[in-house]
This record gives C-alpha cells, sequence and structure tokens, in this order.
C-alpha cells in the first residue's frame, strides 16, 4: 500500500511495534505505515460512503494536550494531489490542522503534497490533538483533492467524490461544542499596492488577511478585499466581484471568476450596541442575504450585514478609517460571523 505523503523527515514513525513497510517508486518515494501502535483506524474510498463506522472515528480520552495515532486510508478510482485536514476546536471555525510532532511537506494553503507514481492508494499513521480543556471536542474532516481545494468545502476537486470524508472527534469530560460565533477584532486590510505587498483580502472564516502577491496559492481563501476608490472612497467588495481596474483577482490567482468566493453587504439596520450584545449563533440568524457585493462610503460606526459563500451570516462594525489608496490608507474593523462546520455545509 503506497504512502504519498511527502516527508521532510520521519523520525517518528520507528519503533519495535511500528509494522513499517518501505519499498521505492521511480521518483524513490518512500513508502511508510501503517502503524499497529494504534488501535483507531479511518478508512475512505469509493465503496463506504455510508460506512460511519470506518468514516466516522469516535474517541473519548481523559488525556488532555496529548495525541492519538490514527491510521488513515484513502482509496480513488482519480489520482489524488493533495490531502486536506481540518481542525475544529470546540465547535469554533474550520482551520487546517498544523502537524506538530510529525514533519511533512505542506503546500502553502496547508494542504499535504501527495507524491509518487501511484497516488491512487495511500496509509499514513497521524498524530491528532486531543483536547486542551476537560470539557472539550476537537474535530477533524479529511478528504483528498486532485488539485487545490479549500478547506470550507470538501467538494472541491475531492477525489473521491464530492462529498466523500472521513471525520475523527475527539472528546474529553461533556464534549462542549462552543456557542457557534466567531469574533475577531481590529482586523486592518491595508489600501491595494501596485507591487502586490499590501495585505488586502481577507478569509471570514479564519479571519486571516492575505497580501495580493500571495494569490497564486490563496486566491480560493479569499472572501473580501478592501479598496478606496474615486468615488465609492472606503469599499468592501466580494472576491468574485472587486473591481478588475484595481487588482485582477482571477489572473493573478490562476483561478476562474465562478471558482472565487461570493460576499454579500448591506448596511444593517442593527446599532453598534446590538453588535455588541451578540454572543450566540442564532443572534444572527435575523440576517437575510444583501443583494450586492460591494459595499462603499464606509465610516466609522458603520454596522454591516454580510453572508458568505457558505451561507454563514454576520456583522462587520467599522471602528477606524485612514482615507486614502496609499501606503498609509486602511480599515479597521470587528467582526462576528456564524461558524459551521464543513459537515453541515456538505451534507
Amino acid at each position: 500500500m503506497n504512502n504519498m505523503l511527502k516527508l521532510k523527515s520521519i523520525f517518528f514513525l520507528v519503533a519495535s511495534s511500528a509494522l513499517i513497510t518501505s519499498c521505492s517508486s521511480d521518483d524513490n518515494t518512500d513508502i511508510e505505515g501503517p502503524s499497529e501502535e494504534t488501535t483507531y483506524d479511518l478508512i475512505v474510498n469509493t465503496t463506504n460512503a455510508s460506512n460511519t463506522t470506518e468514516r466516522d472515528i469516535q474517541i473519548t480520552t481523559d488525556k488532555l494536550n496529548s495525541t492519538v495515532k490514527v491510521n488513515v486510508t484513502f482509496t480513488a478510482d482519480k489520482s489524488m494531489k493533495r490531502l486536506y485536514i481540518s481542525k475544529n476546536v470546540d465547535g469554533t471555525a474550520n482551520e487546517p490542522f498544523a502537524f506538530t510532532n510529525q514533519a511533512v511537506d505542506e503546500k502553502k494553503d496547508g494542504s499535504i503534497d501527495l507524491v509518487g507514481d501511484n497516488k491512487k492508494e495511500f496509509t499514513f499513521n497521524i498524530d491528532f490533538d486531543t483536547p486542551s480543556s476537560a470539557n472539550g471536542t476537537v474535530t477533524y474532516v479529511l478528504w483528498a483533492t486532485t488539485g487545490r481545494g479549500d478547506f470550507r468545502n470538501v467538494s472541491k476537486r475531492n477525489a473521491i467524490g464530492d462529498y466523500d470524508f472521513g471525520t475523527i472527534t475527539i472528546k474529553a469530560g461533556n464534549g462542549a461544542v462552543g456557542n457557534g460565533v466567531k469574533s475577531y477584532t481590529q482586523t486592518l486590510l491595508e489600501a491595494p499596492l501596485g507591487d502586490g505587498s499590501s495585505s488586502t483580502f481577507m478569509s471570514i472564516f479564519d479571519g486571516k488577511v492575505y497580501k495580493i502577491n500571495q494569490g497564486e496559492e490563496y486566491s480560493a481563501l479569499w472572501d473580501f478585499g478592501y479598496y478606496y476608490g474615486l468615488t465609492g472612497k472606503a469599499s468592501l467588495a466580494s472576491s468574485n466581484n472587486y473591481p478588475t481596474n484595481i487588482i485582477d483577482v482571477p489572473t493573478i490567482g490562476g483561478v476562474t471568476t465562478e471558482e472565487l468566493n461570493k460576499v454579500y453587504f448591506g448596511l444593517s439596520s442593527k446599532t453598534i450596541a446590538d453588535f455588541d450584545a451578540i454572543s450566540t449563533k442564532s443572534d444572527l440568524d435575523f440576517i437575510t442575504q444583501p443583494a450586492s457585493q460591494r459595499i462603499n462610503n464606509l465610516a466609522v460606526g458603520d454596522v454591516i450585514d454580510f453572508v458568505d459563500s457558505y451561507g454563514n451570516k454576520g456583522m462587520i462594525k467599522i471602528t477606524a478609517l485612514v482615507a486614502g489608496d496609499g501606503n498609509n490608507g486602511q480599515i479597521t474593523f470587528d467582526v462576528k460571523v456564524q461558524t459551521t462546520t464543513l459537515t453541515e455545509v456538505n451534507p
């Protein structure tokens, strides 16, 4: 069985009780795993879509801030290029899983590079983090793609089937799931600079800000960007509808317009006090999708409703603004947005 994970180092699998199989392919890729150190096996293939015993692993533990080993096996008819692993802690937003005990070859978007001649099957033993709190839950979603995917959408270039993925849920104590709202403050988007060095685009699901010149790998993760227009002044625009005369997002990202995320904006009927009071997912259910993917003439104190490509509803509060489209041009805002697990987005 071929392991397609290209390792930078393999110091973590050698143990007297481990079963290690080794062979080579034309590109001298090492083949490692599975390991006998674990009793957990996650299996995802073309024939077991309804087999929750194999695809949905449930683990209860009393070991906090530790790891659990799981043998992960994927089998596909198509050639697999990347392995995506999403991590969700206590029901918060999905984020790429970061390997701590194991060194692997990660792509810039956090996915794992799969290499070798036979990319249609692999097994690998992975250390998954346990909860850090006594009543916590960590949920992992794993899927393989034929190319660049999206950490919020398992169907994008899925190598097996649109919604073929595996889940690993590790619970401690009561297994907390959180309040379903992610909040982050003072997020800064600089006005676009011609050399691409400005941090102009943003991903809602993790609040991360990206530079324009990171578009080739990251543009699929961008939700919206900032610009300062001649008449529209301070403005936010969906990546799908960002002004091409300022930044041509499809070109710098090497993607089609249809692949870019859409976000719909509208001035809210709610006040700053209403924004500050939001504490649960249901507090944002009142929002209906606005009509426009752009919003202009923003000012400090504005409260904005938005809905993203994945149906998540949220609000933005403008807290600071430096007018202009040069080096000093910037906007600062607070965000509160619903968090939706991948298994909720993808049935």
